[in-house]
């Protein structure tokens, strides 16, 4: 027996589809599986009709507003539609600005790095360190928290990969304390990094 009426079922809608823009863009992979979940969980009454919970109670919302009443369908659904679209293309215009501005980040610290240590190739390993760790930070971010343009990019993991590993052989040298292979192996991360913010 259906028991959701069409307010009800609408405002279900519109919270599923908040459930499914945050997973899709704002939160880690942790969450992201859950929050699909509850989506689905959310919108199987709304397919049906009817909530078993609404049931187990006795509840039915399907005389708040009448079939009549199409300007309120007609503003759900506007409602629900906007959401979407805008949501989204929000969400997403908004995640990669994210993306670029923390990218930017690593390539002042990277600019920084590169300018220090040929300046000053004695204490390469304290500016290359500094690079190592803003570079770790930024990996972590993005290997927990993946938004939409980061999953549809397949070369992103391999490009962090293989930044990661240029920095880390340039601080191997430098604790080597041969600062000239030190200071190529840092400038090599230099194209890794300025192909990642091309992107």
């Amino acid at each position: 027996m259906k028991n959701l009426g069409t307010s009800d079922r609408m405002i279900r809608v519109i919270i599923a589809e908040i459930c499914l823009l945050a997973a899709a863009f704002w939160v880690g992979e942790d969450l992201q599986l859950p929050l699909i979940l509850a989506t689905a969980v959310i919108l199987i009454p709304v397919i049906k009709g009817s909530c078993g919970l609404y049931q187990l109670l006795g509840w039915s919302s399907c005389e708040i507003i009448r079939r009549k009443n199409d300007k309120i369908k007609a503003v759900f659904v506007a409602a629900a539609l906007l959401l979407a679209v805008v949501g989204g293309f929000a969400s997403h215009i908004l995640t990669k600005n994210m993306l670029i501005d923390d990218q930017e980040e690593v390539n002042i610290s990277y600019v920084s790095a590169v300018q220090l240590a040929g300046e000053d190739g004695n204490n390469s390993s304290l500016y290359i360190d500094r690079l190592q760790n803003e570079f770790a930070a930024f990996q972590d971010k993005y290997s927990r928290y993946r938004p939409l343009t980061v999953r549809i990019d397949r070369n992103f993991t391999s490009q962090m990969d293989a930044i990661s590993e240029a920095i880390s052989g340039s601080k191997e040298a430098a604790m080597q304390k041969d600062e000239a292979l030190a200071y190529e192996k840092l400038k090599d991360a230099g194209p890794l990094i300025e192909a990642m913010i091309k992107r």
